[in-house]
């Protein structure tokens, strides 16, 4: 009986544990975009390494990396975000939250990406736009952050390069930090050198962009212009002086 006993609590312990570990796989795979169209051979390689073809209205969840091999895919975030992915493009959704309070993003939301290799062109979501520091977009030789932004990347054996084309861009490595306005490039040749603008072209530095906009200066009253003063005769140059007993001069 008491072996019998054993061997139906094991059992019970095996259920329970299969139950824990499908709750964790549930809970780490949280949908974190929707695919709006793919072509070609794209396809999708889960955190567990099953790979499925990537298919219009297919979920993308957190540690999913999405292969676009020879075609192209794009995606569309819960907070309405959109990455356009390229032929030859690599990109993993690493962390994803986002609880929609009535078109708000909440402190607690974030999005975490990884840029592998290939081109991509990215659209800021409600995370991006109000809580732009909650956003990253990693890549092997820098990290790419924004302030409610629409940019487009290339990630190659060149190394990265990173277009404006509304907002503000800052891609960051162990090297150091730099800015990008719309219209601008940076280019990161690796994970050791310092990001730089093509075209040696200065740092943005308009308000709205890197610095942030200030309040118009105060304009003073004006005051009533003082009467004019009345204009003093210039001073005569003195006589000889001569004394009054002797009219010779001395």
């Amino acid at each position: 009986m008491i072996f019998r006993f054993d061997r139906h609590f094991a059992g019970l312990r095996l259920l329970l544990g299969l139950l824990l570990a499908g709750v964790a796989a549930i809970a780490a795979a949280q949908p974190a975009a929707t695919i709006v169209f793919a072509t070609g051979n794209a396809s999708v390689l889960a955190a567990d390494g099953a790979a499925r073809r990537a298919e219009r209205g297919a979920a993308v969840a957190v540690g999913d990396t999405v292969h676009t091999a020879d075609g192209r895919a794009q995606l569309r975030f819960l907070d309405g975000a959109t990455i356009s992915l390229q032929p030859g493009t690599q990109f993993r959704v690493e962390q994803f939250r986002f609880a929609d309070q009535g078109g708000r993003a909440a402190a607690e939301d974030r999005v975490v990406m990884r840029f592998l290799k290939g081109a991509l062109r990215a659209v800021s979501g409600l995370i991006g736009k109000q809580r732009n520091e909650q956003y990253r977009m990693d890549t092997p030789v820098g990290t790419i952050g924004i302030r409610g932004t629409e940019y487009g990347a290339t990630l190659a054996g060149g190394g990265l390069s990173v277009t404006t084309y509304a907002g503000l861009v800052e891609v960051c490595n162990a090297a150091g930090c730099a800015l990008a306005g719309p219209g601008q490039t940076l280019l990161v040749a690796d994970g050791n050198t310092r990001p730089r603008l093509q075209g040696g072209g200065q740092a943005p530095t308009a308000p709205g962009a890197a610095v942030p906009e200030l309040p118009p200066a105060q304009v003073s009253p004006q005051l009533p212009a003082p009467p004019p003063q009345p204009v003093m005769p210039p001073p005569q140059s003195p006589s000889p002086y001569v004394p009054q007993d002797s009219g010779r001069l001395y």
